[in-house]
């Protein structure tokens, strides 16, 4: 298994990984980033109070440049994991995007 596969775990959740790597893509845009940070605190959203709790670590995971490994690493120093967090980022859906 690579090194890769062990952050994700032997039954991968695509949904998971491609918020993960989207959304670092898309963060790094400033106009997008103000764009997503609206959409997943507006009102309307179902998960803005869970987004809300959590907005410290997923702004931290998606501004990071280390690598999904070195990432791993270092939140499962903190008592949590990549593939934790990914979860944890909002999809972006409905007409208010």
């Amino acid at each position: 298994m690579n090194a890769e596969a062990t952050v994700w775990g032997p039954y991968p959740n695509y949904d998971d990984i491609a918020r993960f790597q989207y959304g670092r893509m898309m963060w790094r845009l400033p106009e997008m980033r103000q764009r997503m940070l609206a959409h997943w605190l507006d009102e309307r959203h179902p998960y803005r109070e869970r987004f809300s709790e959590r907005r410290p670590l997923i702004e931290a995971v998606l501004e990071s440049t280390e690598s999904p490994v070195e990432l791993d690493a270092r939140l499962r120093d903190r008592g949590t994991s990549l593939r934790c967090v990914a979860r944890e980022i909002p999809p972006v859906f409905g007409s208010f995007f």
